[in-house]
């Protein structure tokens, strides 16, 4: 089974067979210090919308790959492809994509982020924000599986829409 192609956070593998709680619990706590330490602590809000795009990227990448999660796999993937979309519309022309490091950690983003012109920070953090409660809401309508299932979706749905607390910070 191939590797993701993201390098942040904890672990490179994908699951293949069964899956515990515990794992879907690392995976959500990697996504959430992921997204809160080094896409909120940017100085630069210019590149926040790329990075949570990015940091959704990793979360997808490390959902168990079972049929259980593949419907929350596809949501949230399709969530960081629209939310790339809207920081590379929105790209600013003065400033350059760039990979950001947590201090001295490995945490990085997977690849160098889009900045996002300041005359058009408003409308693009306006435009992510939806993407997010999108894919929130999305994720808790697809949790009519299991109970198992639905317990999944819904934790993963929670730190989905927590990570828009990140791109409401303003620097």
């Amino acid at each position: 089974m191939a590797a993701p192609s993201h390098s942040q956070g904890y672990g490179t593998e994908r699951r293949g067979g069964g899956t515990t709680q515990v794992e879907v619990d690392g995976v959500i706590r990697g996504f959430t210090e992921g997204v809160q330490q080094l896409c909120g602590n940017i100085p630069d809000p210019a590149f926040r919308v790329d990075c949570v795009a990015d940091y959704f990227d990793w979360l997808a990448d490390r959902l168990p790959q079972t049929q259980e999660f593949r419907e929350a796999e596809r949501i949230i993937r399709d969530a960081a492809s629209q939310l790339n979309r809207v920081a590379r519309d929105n790209a600013s022309t003065t400033k350059r994509p760039a990979v950001f490091r947590l201090g001295n950690s490995s945490r990085q983003t997977s690849r160098a982020v889009i900045p996002v012109a300041p005359e058009r920070q408003a409308r693009a953090r306006s435009a992510a924000l939806a993407i997010v409660e999108e894919a929130e809401t999305r994720l808790l309508r697809s949790a009519d599986r299991s109970q198992r299932s639905r317990v999944a979706f819904a934790n993963i749905a929670a730190i989905v829409g927590d990570s828009s607390a990140v791109l409401l910070r303003a620097s």
